[in-house]
């Protein structure tokens, strides 16, 4: 049996039987597959043709949504968990919408739940994904044109939301991959392979290994073909060298090559060449330095923006420029690999920026790094928080127990949950007093301490004014406030101004 035949044979169970484990595994399978080839976007179109009358359409239903869930999630750089639930929750409101039938079915994933609730106002991302996911695999099936299944939601209460998702999309994809299609004038016959830019990849039925572009205007010249593809020919576009492109991840792993090299040179081991080639090959990095020396004061516009990359490093140096490239990168993934409470965080992070800046400016007491990038890695754990992974909404604190990063999400002070942050200024070589007060082992009772609890404890306090306080956090606050010769009404001004300096509450 080959794997068209098996996914079509699991989805086709589920019609008859409701099973969320079972649904579930079949996402994760054709998850899996699809990060290895793009055969799975041939199952639509398989399903509708190789199964029975009474239930080909209801499959490849199933089955659309569930591809169009994970290639749009792809698009949109989501965290490989929040992919699959997103998948199964546009397969389940198929099956049925109600979300207290799934509880019923033994359904306790909230995040799953969460998706199937009727769009609003205040609505997570992944309920607008299901909406987004849904229009468009009504038009691929032809049962809703693309301006009735669009327009409405573009141009309604939630257009902000949609018009996202829709600038996020190389192209709209509406038509199933593997649709067979007729030239209007000359009659030759292609079968589609995929979307490229603005374009639609085809090829001959007779010439598969031929592929060619269609522009969006050509598209009209071509028409859907009612002949189904013989196996033959399925067999063959399943093994199509287009097909065979690995999915690129959409998580930028640490760039080791340009940590070495950067190691080197400092250390007066390397060349700086090696360090300038490893970062022309990340175009976002090139360009933070390059934005750092033209907004320098101490160099005119005109004469910054005649460096080239050697020129900038060196003008910068090495220790401000390893600061520099920290920021960018970390700034760069964590716009990647997208969490279910992705915005909500990056909202929670710049606002802790701000605190801590104003806090440096009202105490005199310097930063060890600037500000955004030290929000950053405190937050970066986060960013793989169990919590933060499973739920569509923010975790309901009771009492804060400690004022690391942590206890936004309710989490008692547990030291191994800092390891990323750690790895992190470790391997950008920051300095010591950073890593220090990212780890609470080796935290103390010094000024900058305690500017960095007063910073994380005004985060807390602008989002949760009423969240109680545990006796040592009362403890802390008091002391550190006398440490640093701050009084109350300092500290609601400053959260004030913070709070208005990073728009932590805009919806967008």
């Amino acid at each position: 049996m080959n794997k068209l035949t098996e996914c079509c044979e699991k989805a086709e169970n589920l019609l008859k039987q409701h099973d969320v484990r079972q649904l579930y595994r079949l996402v994760q399978f054709i998850d899996e597959e699809y990060q290895q080839s793009r055969w799975p976007e041939l199952l639509p179109v398989y399903a509708s043709r190789n199964l029975s009358s009474d239930i080909n359409e209801k499959v490849s239903e199933l089955l659309a949504v569930c591809v169009n869930a994970l290639h749009c999630s792809y698009q949109w750089s989501l965290h490989t968990h929040y992919r699959r639930i997103l998948a199964a929750a546009c397969i389940s409101e198929r099956l049925n919408p109600a979300p207290k039938y799934w509880r019923q079915r033994q359904l306790r994933q909230p995040l799953w739940l969460s998706a199937l609730d009727t769009l609003e106002l205040k609505s997570p991302d992944i309920v607008v994904f299901r909406y987004w996911v849904n229009a468009l695999t009504q038009v691929q099936l032809q049962r809703s044109a693309p301006e009735k299944a669009f327009f409405p939601l573009l141009n309604g209460n939630f257009r902000y939301r949609f018009w996202t998702l829709l600038n996020q999309q190389d192209t709209l994809p509406v038509r199933l991959i593997g649709q067979k299609l007729s030239h209007q004038s000359n009659q030759q016959t292609a079968v589609l392979l995929g979307y490229e830019n603005k374009h639609q990849i085809l090829a001959l039925i007779h010439k598969l290994d031929s592929p060619f572009y269609v522009s969006s205007d050509e598209t009209q010249n071509w028409e859907l073909n009612d002949k189904p593809l013989t196996q033959e020919q399925t067999n063959a576009l399943v093994h199509h060298r287009l097909f065979q492109h690995e999915q690129v991840s959409s998580i930028q792993q640490t760039p080791r090559q340009l940590l070495k090299a950067i190691n080197r040179y400092a250390n007066a081991n390397g060349a700086l060449s090696a360090v300038i080639r490893q970062i022309t090959q990340l175009p976002y990095l090139a360009n933070s330095l390059h934005a750092a020396v033209q907004q320098t004061e101490r160099i005119g516009y005109s004469e910054a923006s005649r460096m080239d990359l050697k020129q900038a490093y060196l003008w910068l140096g090495s220790k401000r420029a390893s600061v520099i490239l920290a920021t960018a990168f970390l700034q760069h993934q964590f716009s990647l690999n997208t969490i279910p409470l992705h915005r909500t965080l990056m909202q929670k992070l710049g606002l802790l920026t701000a605190m801590l800046q104003h806090l440096s400016n009202r105490t005199g007491v310097s930063l060890p790094t600037p500000a955004p990038l030290l929000a950053l890695l405190s937050g970066s754990d986060l960013f793989r928080h169990p919590e933060l992974l499973k739920s569509a909404q923010w975790p309901r604190l009771r009492q804060i127990e400690h004022c690391y990063s942590t206890s936004w999400v309710g989490s008692a002070l547990d030291i191994s949950e800092f390891r990323r942050s750690r790895q992190l200024v470790k391997r950008w070589q920051l300095p010591a007093a950073t890593e220090s007060l990212l780890d609470p082992d080796k935290s103390g009772g010094n000024k900058l301490s305690a500017l960095f609890f007063l910073a994380n404890y005004l985060t807390i306090s602008t989002y949760y004014p009423d969240v109680l306080l545990s006796s040592s956090v009362k403890s802390l606050l008091k002391s550190y406030c006398q440490q640093l010769d701050i009084k109350g009404e300092q500290l609601a001004e400053i959260k004030k101004q913070a709070a208005f300096d990073s728009h932590c509450y805009s919806p967008l």
